[in-house]
């Protein structure tokens, strides 16, 4: 949604939102976590880029089931 209005801000934030039927405060409550991700998210980001280290440093293979197709 946030980058539907950033590629075309012709559109206007709240004549777009009134048609979709999204509440003003949800859209910028998405924009400020664009900014300022919670602590769950910044945890989620964290854990995302430690798994994909171990994923690489394994050669690509931990965590993969036997005779599994990629």
């Amino acid at each position: 949604m946030t980058a539907l209005l950033d590629e075309h801000p012709h559109l206007g934030v709240e004549p777009v939102l009134r048609e979709l039927s999204i509440p003003s405060s949800t859209y910028y409550r998405w924009r400020q976590a664009e900014t300022e991700p919670c602590e769950r998210s910044r945890r989620d980001a964290e854990l995302t880029s430690r798994i994909r280290q171990v994923h690489d440093e394994s050669g690509g293979i931990y965590g993969s089931m036997p005779g599994s197709v990629a």
